[in-house]
């Protein structure tokens, strides 16, 4: 990343389960670590079930969490972050 900008690296945890030593499951976890400065805007989250909306983006990808699904402008929040994406990937 250019301009001294730390990037952001998505980690993979792969759990292994073994059952009487006979089968394996495998339980895959992909987590997104939230920078330092950005921390106490998500902490009143912590511990709650969030919805969360991932969409492709030409150069990456945009996720959205939310606890539920407010309306905004008389539609739903997903829908108006999915426009907003839109815009952005056509922009």
């Amino acid at each position: 990343m250019g301009g001294g900008e730390a990037g952001l690296r998505l980690i993979r945890k792969v759990s292994r389960k073994r059952y009487y030593s006979k089968a394996v499951y495998e339980h895959e976890r992909i987590l997104v670590p939230i920078p330092a400065d950005e921390r106490n805007r998500v902490r009143r989250w912590l511990g709650q079930d969030l919805r969360i909306v991932v969409e492709h983006l030409n150069y990456g990808f945009a996720i959205l969490a939310v606890a539920e699904n407010p309306y905004i402008d008389g539609f739903p929040a997903t829908h108006q972050f999915r426009r907003l994406i839109r815009a952005l990937d056509t922009s």
